[in-house]
Order: C-alpha cells, then structure tokens, then sequence
C-alpha cells in the first residue's frame, strides 16, 4: 500500500463501529493485542493523544491474544479506508492475507513493534533495536562476574545460562544474536561456560518466553548441582521467577553495580551471653557463604527498574513503549502530510516479500540503582 498518503482529508470517512466518535480529522486506525489495562494500552492512549491533540481522528481497538478478531477489526479499518493503520500483530504471519485481498492502495499501514510478515503493503516499520539490547544484556552479565575484557578473563570457567525468547520471535531472534555477539569471545576462550550446553536460539529459547519454564531450567541446573554465577535472561517477568527459584535456595543475586568476587567480609566472632567472644564458636566456612548469581532482565514495563533498585536483579535493558507510541505518531504525521517519515538510516528489515523501512529506538540499559531511581521517579 502507498505509504505517502497524499494528504487528502478524508471528510465524512465511516467510524468503526463500537469506537467513540472521533475529531474529523484525517482518521488514523489503531490495532493492538492485549487490552487497555496492560502496557499495549498505556502505548495506545500516548498515541492517541499524540495525534487527537493534533486533530486527527484515532480509533484504537485491542484485540487480546485473539487472532480471528484482529483480523475482524483489520477488515473493518481496510473498508473504512482510513489515511494509515498502525498495527501491531498478534500473529505476523496471519495479517498478510487480510492486506492482499485490500484493493485499498492509498492506506499507509506500519507495522509497531512487532513486524508483520510475508506483506508486501507494510508500508514502515517501527521497533527497538533488540540486537542493541541483547548486547546491553550481555555486557550487563559480564560486568556483574567482573569482566572487563576477553584478555582480563583470567578467572576462567564461570558457569552461566543463557535463556532467550521464543524462537519463533524476530526480536527474540535478534536480541539473541546481540548477545553472542558480546558473549561469543569468552565463550571461546573459556571465561564463560554453558554447562546446558544450550548456546545457540534452537536450545536457548523458552517458548513464548514462559517464565515458568524459564525458572525450571534453572532450577534443573542447580538441583544438578551446576554452581551457576549468572544467567543471561532477557525478560524481566522470567527473571523475577529465577530470582524465585535462587531466593528458595538460599542464594543471592549480585546487585546493581556489584560484581561476583565483591569481598566477602569477615565474620566478627560469635559473642557470649556477656558480649565477650566465645572461644569454643566455630568459625564460619567461607564455602557456606550465600552463592551469588548474576542476573540479567528486560522488557517495556518498570517491573525491572524495580527489580534492580529492590536488589532482586543486577540490571534491565528498558524498552519504554511510551517512546516508541511518540515517534510512530511522528511517522504517522508526516505520511499523512505527504512526506517521508523519519526513519533509521540505512535500515531495513525483511518480512519474507520486501525490505520494509524501518525506525529503530535505542533502548536504555539500567546498571545501577541510581539508574533504576531516576527511571522510577
């Protein structure tokens, strides 16, 4: 579908049923799974208010996890011939069908957050760089065990879990790779182990990021007997049910801004009934000291932020779905207008029919609990 809709106003265009009457300004179709309540409505009211304050017409409809009704709700956007759709799919594969069989060409579609697939009308795209958050990931667990770079790396073999998406994700995909990318060379030389063996997405990946499943292989490798010293995770919601799992067991998580071998302090001798110290007290063996595991998150929600300044998370990688919301209400103005949106240079993303142009965002990594305050305040 054209992508620079030529400006027209389309005055008097059809409502969809079951929305609040709209300004009559250019309308603007919003499609979006989950519900009002949930991050997708935080990101759809920051986009609505975005482009009504500019006196476009926004009709936004969710859809859940249902996949017969977005597609319902995408019909009825296409017949009202709006100026642009933004859509984000609850299957990409299952949107390509409804867009083919449009004889619509004037409708401006993007694709937000998620890509549509195998549609050679989407018209943009816009998301996260999710290769730049794996590799803020990475370098997250790799400051949390203390490593500065491939060549400091003597104390070799700390054994890790990487944990990824759900394979069949595109961001899961790349936030994947992202991460080797920073991994791959400790990996090699040995500074990092992967006693799961699972270093590759095939393996490494939960289905439909499960936390659940997440923290039982976790809790596998411990009951294994694997002293882990950290786990790459890159979702808040399954890091909080690892640190779960590591709480039940007496462990702890590294904190934000500290590191695996932090010193130890040494115990003060165990006082008497009169304060003196007793003599008999065994000293304690620094083997019993608490495990300390480096644990990594993500997501577009503050849970991690929280997770991170509460102490329950060494770090997140923020996506925050209220930036992207602005700048796709800034793409969807200047199609409207009649002009190229802003867009990264130089990249594109294939969907199975055509390198779609694409607008990444750059996501925020959260370190320290400083971060995690001012991120929260």
């Amino acid at each position: 579908m054209r992508a620079a809709w030529l400006g027209v106003v389309l005055a008097g265009a059809v409502a969809l049923a079951g929305c609040t009457p709209a300004p009559p300004g250019p309308p603007v179709v919003v499609l979006f799974p989950g519900s009002e309540g949930d991050v997708w409505g935080a990101s759809a009211e920051v986009l609505r208010d975005e482009l009504a304050g500019d006196g476009y017409a926004v009709e936004v409809r969710f859809s859940g996890d249902d996949i017969p009704e977005q597609l319902g709700q995408l019909r009825d956007a296409l017949e009202a011939t709006p100026a642009a759709i933004v859509i984000a799919p609850v299957d990409p594969t299952a949107i390509a069908a409804e867009l083919a069989a449009s004889d619509e060409p004037t409708v401006a579609v993007i694709s937000y957050d998620r890509l549509v697939l195998d549609a050679p009308e989407v018209d943009y795209f816009a998301t996260f760089d999710h290769a730049q958050s794996g590799r803020l990931q990475a370098q997250a667990l790799l400051d949390g065990l203390g490593f500065a770079d491939p060549d400091s790396a003597s104390r070799a073999g700390y054994p890790v879990e990487l944990i990824a998406g759900s394979a069949d994700d595109p961001a899961a995909q790349s936030a994947f790779a992202g991460a080797l990318e920073v991994l791959g060379p400790y990996l090699a030389g040995g500074a990092i182990v992967v006693p799961s063996e699972r270093t590759d997405l095939e393996r490494a990946a939960v289905l439909r990021g499960d936390p659940d499943i997440a923290a039982e292989r976790v809790a596998e490798l411990l009951d294994d007997g694997v002293p882990l010293a950290g786990v790459l995770s890159p979702s808040d919601a399954m890091s909080a049910a690892i640190a779960e799992v590591l709480d039940a067991r007496g462990m702890e998580v590294v904190t934000a801004g500290g590191a695996t071998e932090t010193p130890t302090p040494t115990p003060s001798p165990t006082p008497t009934s009169t304060g003196a110290p007793d003599p008999d007290a065994e000293e304690p063996d620094p083997d019993d000291a608490p495990l300390r595991v480096v644990l990594t998150g993500g997501g577009s929600t503050l849970d991690g932020a929280r997770a991170v300044a509460g102490g329950t998370q060494t770090a997140t990688v923020y996506e925050d779905p209220r930036e992207l919301a602005r700048a796709v209400a800034g793409m969807v103005r200047e199609v409207v207008r009649g002009s190229s949106p802003t867009l990264t240079q130089g990249v594109t993303t294939d969907n199975g029919a055509r390198e779609i142009p694409t607008m990444l965002l750059e996501p925020v990594a959260v370190t320290t609990r400083q971060e995690a305050a001012r991120l929260l305040g």
